[in-house]
Order: C-alpha cells, then sequence, then structure tokens
C-alpha cells in the first residue's frame, strides 16, 4: 500500500487513489494563470480529502493577501475564492476531511494575514455555509443523481446572489446548456449573512 491510498479495501470498493502533493502542484502550474484567480471557478469531481481543492485555494488567498489589506475586502474576497471552488466525492468521509482542511486553511490564512484582527461576527459561518453548500458527497458518474450545483455570484461588492442548479443538468452532453433556469435563486445578501438565508 502507497501513501497516496488509504486502505486496500477502499481502493476496492471507491477506486481511491490519492494525488501526491507534487503531482497536484505540477497539475496547477499548467493553468497557473487561471488557479490564482480568485474568480476562476474549478469543479473537483472526485475530490478525495481534497488535496486538489486544498492547493487552488492557497493560490486564490494568495492572490487576496497580495490585492486586499482592509480588513472587510480581505474577508469578502476569501469567500468569493471559496465560492468558486467546488468539490463531490462518494464517499462521506473524504467530504468531511476536505472541508475540515479547507476550513482550517481560511483560518491559517486569516490569522496570518490580518495579524491580531478578529473576523468580523459571521465570517466563519458564512465560510462554512458555502463548504456545505460547494463540497457534498455525491456520485458524478450516476445520471441519475440529485447533486445540486450552487452558483455564486457577486453583482455588488460585499454581497452575493446564489442560484441552485441540478448537476446533471449541467453536463456539457446537455444541448441546453445556455438555456438552463436555476432550480432555485435566491436575494442577494451580504457576505457576513449567508448563514441566514438557509
Amino acid at each position: 500500500m502507497t501513501p497516496q491510498t488509504k486502505s486496500k479495501e477502499r481502493v476496492r470498493d471507491l477506486a481511491e487513489v490519492y494525488t501526491s502533493e507534487r503531482e497536484v502542484h505540477a497539475m496547477l502550474d499548467l493553468t497557473k494563470n487561471f488557479s490564482e484567480k480568485i474568480e476562476t471557478r474549478y469543479l473537483e469531481p472526485a475530490c478525495g480529502n481534497g488535496n486538489f481543492l486544498v492547493e487552488i485555494l492557497k493560490r486564490k488567498l494568495h492572490t487576496v493577501t497580495s490585492k486586499y489589506k482592509k480588513q472587510q475586502d480581505f474577508e469578502f474576497y476569501t469567500i468569493k475564492s471559496l465560492a468558486n471552488i467546488y468539490g463531490i466525492d462518494i464517499c462521506q468521509e473524504n467530504i468531511n476531511e476536505a472541508k475540515a482542511r479547507l476550513h482550517a486553511l481560511v483560518i491559517e490564512h486569516y490569522s496570518f494575514s490580518q495579524n491580531t484582527k478578529k473576523p468580523y461576527s459571521g465570517f466563519y459561518k458564512s465560510v462554512d455555509f458555502v463548504l456545505n453548500k460547494n463540497i457534498q458527497v455525491g456520485d458524478t458518474l450516476n445520471p441519475q443523481n440529485n447533486i445540486i450545483f450552487t452558483e455564486f455570484t457577486s453583482p455588488k461588492l460585499y454581497f452575493f446572489k446564489r442560484r441552485e442548479f441540478l448537476f446533471r443538468d449541467l453536463s456539457m452532453q446537455n444541448s441546453y446548456l445556455f438555456k438552463l433556469r436555476p432550480i432555485q435563486e435566491h436575494m442577494i445578501t451580504k457576505y457576513l449573512e449567508l448563514d441566514y438565508v438557509g
């Protein structure tokens, strides 16, 4: 068993093999101009415990730190970075670990970049809200899956608008891709209040 696998049983049952950090860096370096942009969306349809997601978020947060010093800007763009990262996996344990790793990265990044400043009330609740929407259990190979894909946009500074789609409808094989209507649409909400809208 290599360090990139958790157990022989999980390899057998889930076809689970982890991508090493070196390989993750090499692959993301091929899209360096995109992986560092806050607004670039990434989907990892078999995200495991989040190796790619963590590195993508690190790169986006590096951009946030270099561009935004004001606390409110820093928090808003941190959440915006996170809101453009999606992960799906068939294993609940992996999803729990991926969300925990991403949350810990945000805390570490905040502490390092903002020093002694305390986050505004609601910031970490909004972080967890986005993680629960964007990192979820599901089988992307099953055409009958009911995975809900949440699109976060920011029509104005410090606010987000949320629309929800069925993941299966977003397939590139769907000829109606550009005519899709969301299954649900939510009112524009301040970044610190995302958790209040459910």
